[in-house]
């Protein structure tokens, strides 16, 4: 069938090992990287005050009717 190692007095396939290996180094890999906060909203770059509140409750707007769709 294919290669098995001798680990603790089992036989272990090596494509066994090979999965155990990427998975340790995929989470070893997930766990140096940055926590980011995806909560927070990119900056509003308006032209005026009036055009940042326009925005501004376009979005409001748009947050309460997904809640709402979520609801549902």
């Amino acid at each position: 069938m294919g290669a098995y190692f001798n680990i603790a007095g089992r036989k272990v396939a090596t494509h066994h090992l090979v999965l155990g290996v990427l998975a340790a180094y995929g989470v070893g890999i997930k766990a140096a990287l940055p926590k980011t906060d995806k909560t927070q909203a990119p900056p509003i770059n308006a032209s005026s005050t009036e055009e940042g509140d326009f925005v501004k409750q376009f979005l409001k707007a748009f947050d309460e009717e997904e809640a709402k769709q979520k609801a549902h």
